[in-house]
């Protein structure tokens, strides 16, 4: 982990030298000088070989990208006591403080200073026209709205989060290519022998697939009355609860099924996917115990959860399965122990969810393991606001747009190393055909 700590703080040090030269000659009103180019065409030169190095070493160790992340996170810059370098104060002290500025601006009633102090806009917008600009949210407001959208919902807050800073609105990694488990398809190539002295063996070499995704726009809408504005603290309030629970649902909603076209790649779109026939003569919309121990067959990976639409808790409650010779029966699923816990099913947790499909339909319940599902964002929140378009019910309409994608990071359902069955394969995402 550290080397992919150094290979980041590296790359960051690389785009301030960059923005420096370029920061100089805007700061002066001049082009740059050609010395000053071929600097700068330098620094962007070694920041792409940095960020291949960065690129290979997480093909390699994917699992510490996410631990690397939480230390970035959790790592505070110090200041050296008497240097000047004590934190700044924040401009706003409540989200609905900064989102009153903002609705004073775009009803003419004068520019707060204050926003100013945000970082405005995306480059090349005019801030000062509403159709054409906004207002980024303060970065502590960003951070907290962003942690209650994941926080508060158990799919995306299982997935493994890359955030994407700097200019860069894309994002590439290579994957192991494995499809089958057979002796020379391991990490898609790989191999070992057993030789005898001065005997030369065979070459091999894994296989990598290129994981790619665009940061795609996911967009949402509050409306608040004219009441609620001359509050700040209630306006703050109202904004938090309903643009997290949104962009929460919405994100999981894609997360498990979208199509992967100007979002979200979901699970029950993903070629990754395992589907487990239904059993014969099995009455329509239902869950049987041959159905669990088949998902449990097929499951791979070390974060398994079950999700499930709430419709089918009657029937999980029902299900047994006979033990010994007696034939005892031992329920399979265990519900939650104490108020908001979780059941579990094989000792993996059981979680209802909104998304899930109804009952019969393929995705009422899916064994997934989430850390194998991959999202990126921008962690800055953009947002405008306009009296028109609730305005005969007095409403004012707050836009907040929020770049982020993600997909499963499994490029297919594996083969395993020894089967008799040809229709049985393992992955990390298993559901039920329809019934």
């Amino acid at each position: 982990m550290q080397r992919l700590l150094e290979l980041r703080r590296k790359k960051t040090a690389l785009r301030e030298q960059a923005d420096a030269v370029i920061d100089k000659a805007a700061a002066e009103k001049r082009a740059l000088t050609p010395d000053e180019e071929k600097a700068a065409d330098k620094i962007i030169a070694d920041i792409q070989a940095v960020k291949r190095d960065e690129e290979r070493h997480i093909a390699l160790h994917p699992e510490i990208a996410e631990e690397a992340r939480k230390v970035e996170q959790t790592r505070v810059p110090s200041a050296t006591p008497g240097d000047g370098a004590a934190t700044a104060p924040k401009p706003f002290r409540s989200l609905g403080e900064q989102l009153l500025a903002v609705k004073d601006f775009y009803t003419d009633r004068g520019l707060d200073k204050r926003l100013t102090e945000v970082r405005t806009g995306p480059s090349g917008l005019n801030e000062g026209t509403p159709s054409e600009g906004g207002f980024l949210v303060q970065q502590d407001f960003t951070a907290e709205l962003l942690k209650n959208t994941y926080d508060t919902n158990e799919i995306p807050r299982r997935c493994r989060r890359i955030p994407i800073s700097g200019p860069s609105n894309s994002f590439s990694m290579n994957v192991i290519d494995e499809t089958s488990r057979a002796t020379g398809s391991r990490w898609g190539g790989i191999q070992v022998y057993r030789v005898a002295e001065a005997i030369a063996t065979t070459a091999s070499k894994p296989k990598f697939a290129k994981l790619e995704m665009k940061l795609e726009k996911m967009m949402g809408l509050c409306y608040a009355t004219d009441e609620n504005l001359q509050d700040a603290t209630q306006l703050g309030a109202i904004i938090s609860q309903g643009f997290t629970e949104e962009f929460g649902f919405k994100l999981s909603d894609e997360i498990f099924r979208g199509d992967g076209a100007g979002k979200c790649l979901g699970i029950l779109s993903s070629p990754a996917l395992v589907t487990i026939a239904k059993e014969t003569g099995q009455a329509a919309d239902t869950i049987v115990t041959e159905n669990i121990l088949k998902m449990w067959k097929c499951r791979k990976g070390r974060n398994l959860a079950w999700l499930y639409n709430q419709e089918l808790e009657d029937q999980l409650e029902t299900l047994t399965l006979a033990i010994g010779t007696g034939g005892v029966e031992m329920r399979l699923f265990a519900p939650p122990t104490v108020a908001g816990g979780f059941g579990t099913i094989k000792g993996a947790p059981a979680i209802p969810v909104e998304v899930a499909s109804g009952a019969g339909d393929v995705g009422d319940i899916v064994l997934a393991d989430l850390s194998q599902y991959l999202l990126i964002d921008k962690g800055d929140i953009q947002t405008a606001e306009s009296i028109h378009v609730m305005f005969l019910t007095d409403e004012s309409t707050f836009r907040f747009i929020y770049r982020v994608n993600g997909q499963p990071m499994a490029k297919s359902k594996i083969t395993p190393y020894k089967r008799t069955d040809s229709n049985f394969y393992v992955s990390p995402f298993v559901t039920l055909a329809a019934r």
